[in-house]
């Protein structure tokens, strides 16, 4: 009985260290965009002044609506590539298609942010496409980040709903390919499509080293701005921070609503059968 008690403090006071070891961080800079000053173990004060300057100053306010721009366009980019890459490899089958599916998943992982930078800058910076530089390539660089991510949520859709099943049952209905995929599998796969959406929205809007290497300080996204804050005045650089942060947290709500509905679901399914 004591082992079981010493255990259970143990196991208690583990999880207690990870999530102040991962929380806390992340809430320093929040708490510190908060407060007038920070000179002892407590902040001074309550303000809001920090993020009223990333709204009226028109350098971090164009660096918020670039930052939105490119996350939402590399969203779209991601849906329009993964679901109809996912659909088509989840068709597959055999070892061939086992392979491509577990490829698919991890082999973008691999490669780190820089390396993907310097692909696109190498690739894209020469006749016919000298993109170098552009806002148009950060979008396609940031969607290649966002790949995997969105990719195995949507697959992980797909193989869940048996679309094969789906799609014979709707052809035999008489409906055409695109009929198929428009009125019976996207609505099947919008909470992949969801969950991958948040996912990819959240790490463009926190990408920073594809962003400097392709774009530059040219186009000023909220990380840029971030940067550059660290040095002339780090309380607006906490408020830049308190928004990346809050982005992340919404899109882990998101996610985590969105699975737990796809899971009430299935248990009502299983509970009719």
């Amino acid at each position: 009985m004591k082992r079981k008690l010493v255990w259970t403090v143990i196991e208690r006071m583990l999880l207690v260290f990870l999530v102040v070891y991962i929380v806390f961080p992340l809430l320093v800079p929040i708490i510190f965009s908060f407060s007038i000053r920070w000179t002892d173990i407590f902040p001074d004060g309550f303000t809001t002044q920090w993020y009223q300057k990333i709204i009226a100053r028109p350098m971090y306010y164009q660096g918020l609506m670039t930052s939105l721009l490119v996350a939402i366009s590399a969203v779209v980019v991601d849906i329009l590539i993964c679901v109809p890459a996912a659909y088509s490899i989840n068709r597959l089958g055999g070892r061939v298609g086992s392979v491509l599916r577990e490829a698919s998943k991890t082999l973008p992982l691999i490669f780190p942010p820089i390396i993907v930078g310097i692909a696109f800058l190498r690739g894209f910076n020469r006749p016919p496409f000298v993109w170098g530089g552009s806002l148009f390539l950060a979008v396609f660089a940031h969607a290649a980040l966002g790949f995997p991510f969105m990719f195995r949520n949507v697959l992980a859709v797909f193989q869940t709903i048996d679309e094969r099943t789906l799609s014979e049952a709707a052809a035999s209905l008489g409906a055409n390919l695109w009929q198929r995929f428009r009125y019976v599998l996207i609505p099947n796969v919008i909470p992949g499509i969801l969950s991958g959406a948040l996912l990819v929205f959240a790490i463009s809007m926190g990408e920073f080293q594809v962003t400097i290497m392709i774009a530059g300080f040219g186009w000023r996204t909220l990380p840029l701005l971030l940067y550059r804050s660290l040095i002339d005045d780090i309380r607006v650089a906490s408020a830049i921070s308190g928004v990346l942060v809050t982005t992340s947290i919404i899109a882990f709500l998101g996610m985590t609503l969105i699975s737990m509905r796809i899971g009430a679901g299935k248990l009502r399914g299983v509970e009719r059968e």
